[in-house]
């Protein structure tokens, strides 16, 4: 009588399971190192932008008005020099800041200049400005400023500089408002990097009460 020897392949269907087994295992590792790292990133990726929103809100500054309070003209009924009264405020949501530590600047053309020639500028800070309940001139009248108060300041607009060499060219100086131009008025608070840009724009007359924003 012939025997007849029948194959048995479960032990090697148990090692292709368990293959496929370790595979999975090794796959979802990975996957998992994948998600993990992703997450990381994106943490720090959120620290870094709201790092860099505080500091964006913290440094804005919102121009309500600006108004010509006073104005003086040469001979030639050309401006020599003005006072700007600027109404403002500190940002929903910023922090308190010290009054010195928010800089503000005009920045105009070059008279008789080029678009390649440094622009003329006159500049300060907010060490001299007050609440809007006085008069504006009320120098020191606050340390700091705060979310929810409106302020008040007087800028003062001048040339810097004479005339040197007396040929009716202004050689370097300031930015006092000019017929038909457009100035810039900039506030920044230290630290923070960020910035407001306001357009100061001049008609073809120049007088108190001039609203320019």
């Amino acid at each position: 009588m012939r025997r007849f020897v029948k194959p048995n392949n479960s032990a090697s269907a148990g090692i292709s399971a368990m293959i496929v087994f370790v595979a999975l295992i090794l796959v979802s590792a990975v996957i998992s190192i994948v998600i993990v790292s992703l997450g990381q990133e994106i943490f720090q990726d959120s620290n870094t932008d709201a790092s860099k929103t505080d500091n964006i809100i913290y440094g804005k500054i919102f121009v309500i008005s600006a108004v010509i309070s006073a104005i003086e003209l040469d001979g030639n009924n050309e401006p020599m020099h003005a006072n700007i009264l600027v109404s403002l405020e500190l940002s929903p949501g910023a922090s308190t800041v010290d009054d010195d530590m928010v800089k503000w600047a005009v920045l105009c053309p070059v008279e008789n200049g080029n678009a390649f020639d440094d622009r003329w500028t006159n500049e300060g800070n907010l060490e001299a400005a007050t609440t809007a309940s006085g008069d504006g001139g009320d120098i020191g009248a606050i340390d700091e400023l705060n979310v929810g108060t409106t302020y008040m300041i007087n800028i003062n607009l001048q040339h810097t500089t004479d005339d040197v060499g007396s040929d009716g060219t202004m050689d370097s100086g300031g930015c006092p408002p000019n017929y038909l131009e457009v100035h810039t008025l900039i506030f920044a608070v230290g630290g923070t990097g960020s910035y407001t840009s306001w357009d100061l724009n001049y008609d073809e007359s120049l007088d108190v009460g001039e609203v320019l924003i």
